[in-house]
């Protein structure tokens, strides 16, 4: 059988050098045992590692370069950086898809190898099953049948001769027989596996289970690296600056696992396209996979399986011969016995085995195994070797662009501004703005500052005309003889943020709201409220040169409860 041609695949792989520690060229085969070709996989997965280390360092060198520059940035300079950022991602989900496309031809490509491989398992099982079949049916039915009691019994034509010759002739029937199942028992032998061995069985169920965990895996890796390239693409659309940050974070993992995928992609494409230059070599140089050994492996004249299977078919023949030459004289000895019916079912029985005989050499041949070998071969060589160049290439593009978003991603939600929260301005706004005291009584109020003010004027008009603000015979409200009233707020006792002070008259309350500050000058005898009133002579003491009203040891603060 002509051997298929070398795929360009296979030949590109198997032309990367292999080099040792000391860089030195080492033989290219594929011998996973070998210590030194393990060395040379080993160097090659370490140059995307090197890279991800170069890439670590740059990332870590360009952050802290962010961090010194504290300069602000105009909102319209952004705008750059988010369309690359919104370009490479696009490009990384194409790099992402072209990774799924390659998980799933490695996929297809190793199913294939496993329904070959139980193909051969299964074919193997049926040897093994329908031998045994075969030795039962001839030991129970030929061996131990009843022929020779019958014979035993004197004959109507008493011939000594041909009574001998008869016996003799049953013997030999029976002794092919058992020289027959005999080289059955060998068959069934060589293919009931052993502890030692290293069964086709076996490896199948190894290498399901991990291309069980090995395909989800991977597809979920990719399906995340998909949503991270989303999350980026909403967070440069909408400037927002938790969505980018979770990309820097997530970013950075996703760059440090393409990066060793990419690594372990390499030796294993590289490895693979060494097996598939000879896969014949290595097959058959597995001395422990007997069941490959003794179908594949070995020649068309030298398979063991077709060996016993041929041999256990001559034994029969000779069986028949036998008994064909036991029938001629046994009719001639017993012509009244039924010798005729026992005998043809012993004939029937000897060619229902030799047909099986026959089928379970072609069954077991090399030509009927070789097509099974040639499926797995082509599905790991050609589809599953594609698929795993593509996850290579998908790997090593999608590590270098996540490597450039992280930079600019980094670079982009560092100098995006934070939205300022909402400030109460009525507590920022100044009590007593410029120009305040020129405003006159009479004129209009259209904020609580103004309301405030207006109350202060007319106080200190009150004051000047020695009435005061008093309530019932002299006495201040809340109390204590006759006390001015300077209204403040119930945070800081200052006088910010009042409102409507001036609506209650006299004989009402303050609101709750409000602190009521009374000031009592018991030396000057009167009371004042706000700015105190201007002399022409005389200086006024006090830190604000008597400008405002000042708080005495004598000041008493009443809250909001000293009124109910």
């Amino acid at each position: 059988m002509e051997q298929p041609a070398t795929p360009f695949l296979v030949e590109l792989l198997h032309s990367v050098p292999h080099i040792n520690i000391t860089l030195h060229r080492v033989n290219d085969t594929f011998n996973p045992s070998s210590t030194v070709y393990i060395e040379s996989l080993g160097i090659l997965a370490s140059i995307p590692a090197a890279l991800l280390i170069i890439s670590l360092v740059f990332l870590l060198l360009y952050l802290l370069t962010r961090c010194c520059d504290r300069k602000p940035r105009k909102p319209k300079s952004h705008g750059c950086q988010k369309c690359t950022l919104i370009f490479f991602a696009i490009v990384c989900c194409a790099s992402i898809g072209l990774g799924l496309y390659g998980n799933d031809d490695l996929h297809n490509g190793v199913l294939q190898i496993f329904g070959s491989g139980r193909k051969i398992e299964q074919l193997i099982l049926n040897v093994r099953n329908q031998t045994e079949m075969v030795k039962q049916n001839l030991k129970s039915k030929v061996v131990l049948s009843e022929l020779e009691a019958k014979l035993e019994q004197p004959p109507q034509l008493y011939n000594q001769t041909a009574l001998y010759l008869l016996q003799d002739t049953v013997k030999m029937v029976k002794d092919n027989t058992t020289l027959a199942i005999n080289a059955l028992e060998t068959v069934v032998y060589l293919t009931r596996p052993s502890y030692s061995d290293l069964t086709l069985k076996n490896l199948l169920d190894t290498y399901e289970f991990y291309e069980e965990l090995r395909w989800p895996a991977t597809l979920g890796f990719l399906t995340f690296l998909l949503l991270l390239c989303i999350i980026l693409v909403i967070g440069a659309t909408r400037s927002s600056r938790c969505a980018l940050i979770f990309f820097s974070v997530c970013g950075l993992l996703a760059v440090t696992v393409c990066w060793l995928l990419s690594g372990i992609y390499l030796a294993s494409a590289v490895a693979l396209g060494d097996f598939c230059m000879k896969p014949n070599d290595y097959i058959c140089s597995q001395q422990k996979l007997k069941d490959v050994q003794y179908t594949y492996c070995s020649s068309v004249g030298t398979n063991r399986y077709v060996l016993r299977l041929n041999e256990s078919k001559d034994y029969v023949d000779r069986a028949k011969e036998s008994l064909e030459t036991a029938t001629r004289i046994a009719i001639d000895l017993y012509p009244r016995f039924e010798m005729s019916s026992k005998i043809n079912r012993l004939n029937n029985e000897l060619d229902d085995s030799k047909r099986q005989l026959i089928a379970l050499s072609a069954m077991a041949d090399r030509r009927t195994v070789m097509e099974h070998y040639a499926d797995a071969t082509r599905g790991l060589c050609e589809g599953g070797l594609l698929g795993l160049t593509l996850m290579l290439l998908a790997s090593l593009i999608s590590a270098a662009i996540l490597s450039l978003l992280v930079c600019v991603d980094s670079h982009t939600w560092i100098y995006l501004t934070k939205k300022r929260p909402y400030e109460d301005k009525s507590e920022t706004a100044p009590l007593f703005p410029a120009g305040a005291a020129s405003v006159s009584p009479s004129a209009p109020i259209n904020s609580g500052t103004m309301t405030v003010n207006r109350t202060l004027l007319h106080a200190q008009a009150a004051t000047s005309n020695g009435t005061g603000l008093t309530h019932g015979g002299g006495g201040g409200i809340g109390g204590g003889g006759g006390g001015g009233l300077i209204a403040s707020s119930g945070r800081n006792g200052t006088t910010h943020g009042l409102r409507g002070l001036a609506s209650y008259s006299g004989d009402e309350s303050p609101p709750p709201d409000y602190n009521v500050v009374v000031h009592d000058n018991r030396a000057s005898g009167h009371h004042t409220l706000g700015r105190l009133p201007s002399h022409a002579s005389g200086h006024i003491a006090g830190p604000n040169n008597g400008k405002y009203a000042t708080l005495s040891k004598q000041c008493k603060t009443l809250e909001s409860s000293d009124f109910y």
